[in-house]
């Protein structure tokens, strides 16, 4: 079977969507990649490549991977620059499409961001009649609104005429958030089916070891959306001399948290900056409790991250609403806190500090039985092959 699979990130970049493609790619698929020039987190262009218009380079598992240009500023330059680079990548990659679009079978639109990326998808249906399928990480209209564009009445029609009309494209719509499921009815009559995301560091770690301190880590991008200022607010204010708080990850919100922390005297506070992806084990294994963090708009989303913690089975502060917050307790994997209130965020760190052993023992063996039965890479890639191959 030939795959087109079109999304925005790829890698360099620190996604999901390479491992899948390579798992295509080695049950014997063949599999091209419709993208543009990488240079996410850091909104630059990474090292060793041209932001030129149209590219193709195989530089990962041999897979061929067309890319376009890249407008940058989409995370510095305001409304008007995303709006720019949203409309640029559905230019050119539909381009791509009206000229290329009979080199595939199948076409999978892997949509973490605008919607508006999945564009290209009316192209291969509707010109090559290409059955497509889109895994959908993030809900439109509603993100839009969450980044201040206000719903006027003129928006709100125009953003329902572009969802409904993108959604057209698609035999199969997917979701990796049950929560999803419901926001998308309006805009579709076809079943969406939820596929959760799942983590390429499936390996179980062994507790750590009690040294008298407990160790709390955020993992992840460092934006607005993931609500740090508060969380480190509410950790430094406790000035706990048996807990220190890590920030793994770099964004365009690091260096005003480092100065937060700083011009506040909060201790124990320690910003490790961007790390690969094949060291997180390594920190995980040297925390006691994995911090989820999400301003209370973003209350549909399950990040990917949810995954890669309860496969290394650590409990976890959920600082969130919404889907993930409820698995937090339906599967007592940790606790929650409403990321609102900064000192409700601040009695929980102390309620981690003073929980027995044997809860966090508990709290483990819920998240690994999580990660086994309901979050399996295996499980939700052949769920996910079978949808988009029959």
């Amino acid at each position: 079977m030939k795959i087109l699979i079109l999304t925005e990130r790829f890698f360099p970049e620190e996604f999901l969507i390479n491992d899948l493609a390579a798992e295509w790619r080695s049950a014997g698929h063949e599999v091209e990649v419709l993208t543009q020039v990488p240079s996410y987190p850091g909104d630059r262009i990474f090292s060793g490549y041209r932001n030129r218009l149209f590219q193709t380079t195989r530089e990962f598992h041999e897979i061929p991977v067309h890319r376009v240009r890249t407008v940058l500023g989409y995370n510095t330059g305001g409304v008007k620059r995303k709006i720019v680079n949203y409309l640029s990548f559905a230019f050119w990659t539909s381009l791509w499409a009206l000229a290329n679009g009979w080199r595939c079978d199948r076409v999978f639109a892997y949509h973490t961001g605008p919607l508006s990326m999945a564009s290209a998808g009316m192209i291969f249906r509707f010109v090559w009649w290409r059955k497509c399928m889109i895994w959908t990480q993030d809900v439109w209209p509603d993100t839009v609104y969450s980044y201040g564009i206000r719903p006027t009445l003129p928006m709100r029609l125009f953003l329902n005429l572009v969802v409904r009309s993108i959604y057209t494209a698609f035999r199969t719509i997917t979701v990796s958030c049950p929560g999803f499921v419901g926001k998308l009815k309006p805009y579709t009559r076809k079943k969406v089916v939820f596929l959760p995301q799942w983590t390429t560091h499936d390996t179980p770690l062994p507790p750590r070891r009690a040294d008298g301190k407990k160790i709390f880590t955020f993992a992840g991008n460092i934006g607005s959306v993931q609500n740090l200022d508060k969380v480190i607010d509410a950790f430094g204010k406790r000035n706990r001399a048996d807990a220190e708080l890590r920030i793994v990850g770099g964004g365009i919100y690091l260096d005003r948290l480092q100065k937060q922390a700083v011009d506040n005297g909060f201790r124990n506070i320690v910003f490790t900056g961007r790390r690969p992806s094949e060291e997180m084990p390594e920190y995980f294994a040297e925390s006691d409790v994995l911090i989820i963090s999400l301003k209370p708009e973003f209350d549909l989303t399950i990040p990917a991250k949810f995954q890669a913690y309860i496969a290394a089975g650590r409990p976890i502060l959920g600082l969130v609403r919404g889907d993930t917050a409820d698995l937090i307790r339906q599967h007592d994997l940790g606790l929650v806190a409403d990321p609102a209130d900064e000192a409700a965020i601040g009695r929980a760190f102390d309620a981690m500090c003073e929980a027995p052993a044997a809860r966090f023992a508990d709290w483990r063996e819920h998240a690994l039985a999580l990660s086994r039965d309901e979050f399996s890479r295996e499980k939700t890639i052949r769920n996910m092959t079978n949808l988009l191959v029959h």
